[in-house]
């Protein structure tokens, strides 16, 4: 599933396989279910993989960009309360990189010479 939806969004990523087959990026899932079957494998698992992955993918990102779409799927307000973080939170402290102006590389370090 996520396999199919990381292909789906990207779908111009040039693929090679072992180095013997050149694809796009929205043909690795299916590629990787025909090796699963080379090797023995039932296609069954890689199948529902890619028929959730559909149907996920159309829902997210097909159907809500349409004239007239909606978001059917909504994470639940449980699950924000609980992860999301306010901005406005005063223990949320960004990372240095998110600092407005970057690192300050030399700060508090004297060269001496």
């Amino acid at each position: 599933m996520l396999v199919y939806l990381w292909s789906r969004r990207n779908p111009y990523v040039p693929m090679n396989f072992f180095g013997l087959l050149n694809f796009q990026a929205p043909f690795l899932p299916w590629v990787l279910m025909g090796f699963s079957s080379l090797l023995g494998n039932s296609i069954i698992v890689d199948l529902l993989g890619i028929a959730v992955g559909h149907i996920y993918f159309i829902l997210e990102d097909v159907f809500p960009n349409q004239h007239g779409g909606i978001r059917i799927l909504k994470t639940p307000s449980i699950l924000k309360a609980i992860f999301d973080t306010s901005d406005e939170d005063p223990n949320n402290n960004p990372l240095p990189e998110e600092w407005p102006g970057g690192f300050a590389w030399l700060e508090d370090q004297r060269l001496e010479g």
